[in-house]
């Protein structure tokens, strides 16, 4: 849908902070992956990322798109998460070309 609109960012909202390079509630020590490359994750994604908090397919729609250049991921259940995200400050996790 972003893509048709012509945005060139879509935010989605989960329930943890972004992609963590471990699924944090096994393992409290998972590190959040800030900033990634679309190629990069989909290398990690290849190797052990089994319980990414987003459809694998996104990631080849986003390397093709015309419009859409990132992703984020934000933690819509804290307050002010999402109000960064759109004013393109630094939170949760950023998926980007």
């Amino acid at each position: 849908m972003t893509e048709v609109l012509g945005a060139r960012t879509c935010i989605f909202v989960k329930d943890l902070e972004g992609l963590f390079t471990e699924d944090p509630p096994i393992n409290p020590n998972a590190e959040l992956i800030e900033d990634i490359t679309i190629d990069k994750l989909i290398m990690m994604d290849m190797m052990d990322m089994e319980d990414m908090v987003m459809e694998h397919k996104l990631l080849y729609l986003l390397r093709e798109a015309s419009n859409m250049r990132e992703i984020r991921i934000v933690n819509g259940h804290k307050r002010g998460k999402i109000e960064k995200a759109v004013k393109g400050e630094k939170v949760g996790t950023r998926i980007r070309e």
